[in-house]
């Protein structure tokens, strides 16, 4: 790379534009989520097919390999034995990279449940902040009892805005 080429900067993105896209507010999260859900999904569903098919062939092969021995051919069923430890292997990556996704898509359906619940339990916050307001000239007692669950629903909303992403799932 010659000196000429080092000192003229690359025209990339600039130090503005990142900082706009820091800061413009991005899509909602819950139609995201869904989009990634599904995608996943779809994956899922591609992996499978491909599992199947896989153990399809391992049985076949299983078979023709107890038929070598059968008739004593020895040096076939060497040969199909070592393609069949190929196919289970593959199988095994592919399982295993299923279950991964499978892991993802469940802590995605998690964390929409988290959202939904956070979205329920806001209005009915100020349900009972407006009933109690009413109601604490009439019975003192009632509004001691509706500060608990308001505290109670308040923690909720707060620990549920909180979780550490280690902590779901």
């Amino acid at each position: 790379m010659s000196f000429g080429n080092k000192w003229v900067k690359p025209q990339g993105e600039s130090v503005g534009h990142k900082l706009l896209e820091g800061i413009k507010p991005q899509a909602p999260l819950k139609p995201r989520i869904e989009e990634a859900q599904k995608k996943l999904q779809m994956q899922i569903a591609k992996l499978d097919s491909i599992s199947s098919r896989m153990q399809e062939k391992d049985q076949v092969i299983f078979k023709r390999i107890v038929l070598s021995m059968q008739s004593h051919d020895a040096q076939h069923a060497k040969v199909l034995s070592g393609e069949l430890s190929q196919i289970r292997k593959m199988n095994k990556m592919v399982t295993s990279a299923k279950l991964a996704l499978e892991q993802i898509q469940l802590r995605l359906n998690t964390i929409s449940e988290l959202g939904d619940v956070v979205v329920t339990l806001s209005p009915a916050m100020s349900v009972i902040k407006g009933i109690q307001g009413g109601l604490s000239g009439m019975m003192p007692e009632a509004d001691q009892s509706f500060s608990q669950i308001s505290e109670l629903l308040g923690n909720i909303i707060t620990d549920s805005s909180q979780i550490p992403a280690g902590d779901i799932g």
